[in-house]
């Protein structure tokens, strides 16, 4: 069952890559910024778009690229399933802590929102209730297992 969940998990964050990786694009390209709703601009030129002089976008990208990566060494390397389970568990808590942030800035701070950024945020969270579902599930059978081995 865990074999679905992971496939929709690299989905998942391959299409954080390719939002992320736009958002990284555009941070130096402003001119080639699409968006059909909201005000995209002002969020991409606000001071918040930035930590320590790097997009944030960049480190979005970072994530969804190390994703990837730790889904795909779940998957073939045994051996490390859990400590991708625990690193893909951390990046995505992290995550969804600091997009909440980030949206109140966008609310709150700079008035205005940016599609894609919600888009992005919208896919961590996605991907945070996929593999909330997949840790329960595995959790659940390795307790019907060891419920065996009792009785």
């Amino acid at each position: 069952m865990s074999r679905p969940l992971n496939i929709i998990s690299l989905v998942l964050a391959i299409a954080g890559i390719a939002v992320a990786g736009y958002l990284t694009y555009v941070h130096y390209n402003i001119d080639a910024l699409v968006c059909g709703i909201g005000d995209c601009e002002i969020v991409q030129a606000s001071k918040y778009s930035e930590v320590f002089g790097i997009p944030i976008a960049i480190f979005g990208l970072l994530a969804y690229i190390a994703l990837a990566v730790l889904i795909i060494v779940r998957s073939t390397m045994p051996d490390y399933a859990d400590l991708a389970n625990l690193a893909i568990l951390f990046i995505l808590i992290t995550g969804t802590i600091y997009y909440a942030y980030l949206t109140y800035l966008e609310l709150e701070v700079i008035n205005a929102i940016c599609q894609w950024c919600v888009i992005s945020a919208i896919i961590t969270v996605a991907l945070l209730v996929v593999e909330l579902i997949r840790f329960t599930r595995s959790w659940n059978e390795v307790d019907t297992e060891f419920d065996a081995i009792e009785g």
